[in-house]
């Protein structure tokens, strides 16, 4: 069958997709990634084949010179709020409609994405999209093809939750039977290209999840579990990374592919802080930082080793702990390899919470960005490396994390999920 996977101009979130794209290929399938222009190159990289489609992103720019009231982070609605006591129904309601907005979805991919990609599927009819489940052009395009659609997560599905929160809701609320700002905007994206409503457009008629089962939320939708299989890009393992390691414990330091694409390098975690924390340990420090996450005017302490770029699925078998910033594929990295976890969470999408599920697995430790000190970071360090318990549920929670379907076994999940659909239509979507 003819698979084609679609996502926003962000390489941390092709990186999540590229294993269950190549193990389509190996079962013999043809596949196509189609993404904004940005990433192109990052596509190609990994093997696959790349369909550039839309106008450039330039995300990094336009996040930059746009005031925070314009942009979702500045409109004081969180889709990742959990507090039972903030949502309520007009929270939900308007915070599920502020994403669904030029304050979020419609500024990461404009209509000239959505235009590109539905010329392109009408014409190579894919008989299944992979969309990431921010990028909605997918689920238009495979609509307005007839082929099956599938969402992929990048973190905890918060999306699915909210929307099953609103329905919930609104179901108890007299009067508000019609009130639905995400089904008129999604609704009105069909709409442009002939095709009707239906609740299947908002989380797809399924959804590939690679987040650990003990963070799923309770939606009732059909999730299609997967293991998460760390990929980095393209990489060359250095000289000093051959070896087991140093005998002092090695500590891996990183703020992720995010904070250099789409935040100018800017993270949760100040260098400076980190520097000072661990000056007198006897540790070793691998940090990956490059020129512009580096104050010039600051010593690096000499056990800390200052990279440019290293394959983090190279370097955390040899690590004790890991400080990092919270992103969907550090975590998953983390897991996978058993490492404790000392998690500073940025404020970008469900950092904080994962790392507090982090935490309450025994697995890791959670300091506030308000709370972030050379002291604190210290003294966390210092408990993951002294505190036998936190090793064991590291290496607890990864077992479990490889008891999870591989992408090779997701692969006949997406043959069944075609199947049904070709079965539902009662039409064979042609394929090469």
């Amino acid at each position: 069958m003819r698979v084609l996977f679609t996502m926003h101009a962000a390489a941390a979130h092709l990186f999540l997709v590229v294993p269950i794209a190549w193990a389509l290929k190996a079962a013999g399938h043809e596949v196509i990634v189609a993404t904004q222009p940005d990433i192109v190159d990052d596509v190609t990289r990994t093997g696959l084949t790349a369909l550039p489609v839309g106008d450039p992103s330039n995300i990094a720019e336009r996040l930059a010179s746009i005031p925070a009231d314009q942009q979702i982070f500045g409109s004081g609605y969180d889709i990742a709020e959990e507090r039972p006591e903030v949502l309520t129904y007009e929270y939900v309601r308007d915070c599920m409609a502020a994403f669904a907005s030029p304050l979020a979805l419609d500024l990461i991919t404009d209509d000239s994405m959505y235009d590109d990609l539905v010329g392109f599927c009408r014409e190579w009819r894919p008989d299944l999209v992979v969309w990431d489940s921010i990028t909605f052009p997918g689920m238009v395009a495979a609509r307005a093809c007839g082929a099956a659609h599938v969402r992929s997560t990048f973190g905890r599905d918060h999306w699915g939750r909210m929307r099953s929160l609103f329905l919930r809701l609104r179901a108890e609320r007299p009067g508000a039977a019609d009130e639905d700002p995400v089904a008129d905007w999604v609704a009105a994206k069909l709409a442009r290209y002939g095709c009707g409503y239906d609740e299947e457009a908002v989380l797809g008629q399924a959804t590939v999840d690679s987040m650990p089962v003990w963070t799923r939320f309770p939606v009732e939708h059909d999730y299609l579990p997967v293991r998460f299989i760390p990929y980095n890009g393209p990489a060359v393992i250095p000289d000093w990374l051959k070896t087991a390691g140093p005998a002092r414990p090695r500590v891996c330091f990183t703020l992720g592919v995010s904070g250099r694409e789409v935040w100018g390098g800017n993270g949760s975690i100040r260098a400076t802080d980190l520097f000072e924390a661990v000056a007198d340990l006897d540790v070793e420090v691998v940090a990956t930082l490059n020129a512009a996450q580096l104050d010039p005017d600051v010593k690096v302490p000499d056990n800390i080793r200052v990279v440019d770029y290293v394959p983090l699925n190279s370097l955390l078998p040899g690590c004790s702990v890991i400080v990092h910033h919270g992103g969907t594929g550090t975590f998953g990295t983390s897991i996978a390899h058993g490492v404790p976890q000392l998690v500073v969470p940025a404020k970008l999408y469900d950092e904080g919470g994962m790392a507090r599920q982090v935490a309450a697995e025994g697995a890791g430790l959670v300091i506030q960005p308000e709370d972030l000190s050379a002291a604190t970071l210290r003294e966390g360090l210092l408990r993951l490396l002294g505190e036998p318990s936190f090793t064991e549920n590291a290496a607890r929670i990864r077992r479990l994390a490889e008891t999870t379907p591989t992408p090779h076994d997701l692969v006949r999940d997406l043959e069944e999920v075609v199947a049904l659909h070709r079965a539902r239509s009662g039409e064979r979507t042609p394929t090469g």
